[in-house]
């Protein structure tokens, strides 16, 4: 059988992935499915620093704004989603591309998924009220007490994903961590070719620096506040990404905005640095490229060997 190839670009926050990306698929005829757990939601275009519009409308994009900001989305659903979108992408003739940085998104894909996938929704009803109740930082405490491996990776208000770890041992008995260490079955007809993009610390440290001012600059604040109008909370799923939580103390009174802004670097930094410790460990990328000297010749020399 023969097997569909499926280019994949990897890397942290600011390295520069979506610009290579629109290159690459521009210049050999890619589409883009983007693997970014936060350019999922609509309103959400400052903060995630989406493609453009006008980027969009030169290459088909795909999984962005496609939930509201008040709806969960997990690995699992994008691991679906995705697949359906490379197999119809294939009898259509059309070549796609993964561009992104959430790594258990592609983990999940290239590794496959298991029948625990589906989330039970009584379960997330009721979590999500102990949570309104009680705050998010609670689940993470429960977390902590039966899965401290999965904790420590997760951000005390990131709600969305307290509640996927917490769903998943209701129903398993069996952490998260745990159930990554088995052995799952990846597509069999699909060939990932996984390249994973970097830069040294301190270079994309500064570029995360200067991207948070540009994003600033661009009307951050502002998008917080329209999202806030339009109903969203600090619960809802959206609203848990760096650049967003960090205004709810502003609104709080407990830090003014370049407190916020300063916040949102740090925070920022640390979610690189986990991105590129996940996406070294576990992706099995068969390519590193490090863009240190802004020299993107080295991915289309890349790709122009995935061209038969």
């Amino acid at each position: 059988m023969e097997k569909i190839v499926v280019p994949v670009i990897l890397g942290p926050t600011a390295v520069g992935k979506t610009d290579l990306a629109l290159a690459a698929a521009e210049r050999f005829g890619y589409e883009v499915i983007s693997c970014d757990s936060r350019q999922i939601y609509r309103f959400m275009d400052v903060g995630t620093a989406k493609p453009t519009l006008e980027q969009r409308g030169r290459v088909h994009h795909w999984l962005i704004d496609i939930l509201e900001p008040s709806q969960a989305y997990s690995a699992f659903a994008f691991a679906s989603d995705a697949l359906k979108i490379i197999r119809e992408s294939a009898v259509r003739k059309k070549k796609v591309l993964i561009c992104g940085g959430t790594g258990l998104y592609f983990y999940i894909l290239s590794n496959g998924a298991r029948a625990l996938d589906e989330a039970d929704a009584q379960v997330r009803t009721r979590l999500l009220e102990e949570a309104k109740v009680s705050g998010a930082p609670s689940l993470h405490e429960r977390l902590k007490k039966v899965d401290p491996q999965t904790a420590s990776r997760i951000h005390p208000n990131d709600l969305q994903r307290l509640l996927r770890a917490l769903d998943i041992f209701s129903r398993s008995g069996q952490s998260v961590s745990a159930l990554q260490k088995e052995r799952l079955s990846p597509p069999q007809d699909i060939d990932f070719r996984t390249i994973v993009i970097s830069r040294p610390r301190e270079i994309l440290y500064e570029r995360i620096n200067r991207r948070v001012d540009m994003m600033i600059g661009q009307g951050l604040r502002e998008e917080f506040l329209s999202l806030r109008a339009r109903g969203y909370t600090e619960m809802s799923p959206g609203m848990v990404c760096v650049g967003y939580r960090e205004f709810f103390d502003v609104e709080r009174g407990e830090c003014g905005l370049t407190c916020a802004s300063n916040l949102i670097k740090q925070n920022s930094r640390r979610y690189a640095k986990r991105q590129m410790t996940w996406l070294r460990n576990k992706t099995g990328a068969q390519h590193f490229i490090d863009l240190s000297d802004e020299d993107d010749s080295r991915l289309y020399r890349w790709f122009e060997r995935l061209e038969f």
